[in-house]
């Protein structure tokens, strides 16, 4: 079994007698690890590092922005949360699908597979749905490199500094 597979370590762990929250730590710090990804911008690829926020994949740069922005949100009492962030080739065309056949994720209109903002890693889903943190973006976000570059989805955020 190659050392590099969660389940490896998992094992490691549960038979030293860790606890469930000792498995917990391990999976968190498994999302959070920076990986190697292939991104999209125009139909092109190229490589990138992805890191886990919230659970979610996100180019590297555009987390540490995250971060900070995540920071200053905090500070006036405001959790912004990422709902969805870096997608793979795999993800997009699934989304894709979804919208051209109207056969899943609610019909959402969704970009041509490696045309997606998302597929650039420079694009983030946020809980801008909250009245509190969508005001919070709309004041200080692009202070932190932030763009609604969508307007009718207050979500759909864009890193450019």
């Amino acid at each position: 079994m190659s050392t590099s597979t969660p389940t490896f370590w998992i094992t490691r762990v549960a038979a030293a007698g860790l606890s469930a929250y000792g498995l917990h730590r391990l999976a968190r710090w498994w999302g959070a690890r920076e990986r190697r990804a292939v991104g999209y911008l125009n139909g092109n690829a190229f490589e990138i590092i992805v890191v886990g926020v919230d659970g979610k994949p996100v180019e590297i740069e555009t987390a540490r922005a995250l971060r900070r922005m995540q920071e200053a949100a905090a500070r006036d009492g405001v959790r912004i949360k990422v709902v969805s962030g870096f997608r793979t080739m795999a993800e997009q065309q699934h989304l894709y699908g979804c919208y051209v056949h109207c056969s899943c994720n609610n019909c959402n209109l969704a970009a041509r597979p490696g045309y997606s903002a998302h597929q650039s890693g420079r694009a983030l889903d946020l809980n801008a749905r909250d009245p509190a943190v969508g005001a919070w973006l709309r004041a200080h976000a692009g202070a932190y490199g932030f763009i609604n570059t969508i307007p009718s989805e207050p979500w759909h955020w864009e890193y450019w500094p």
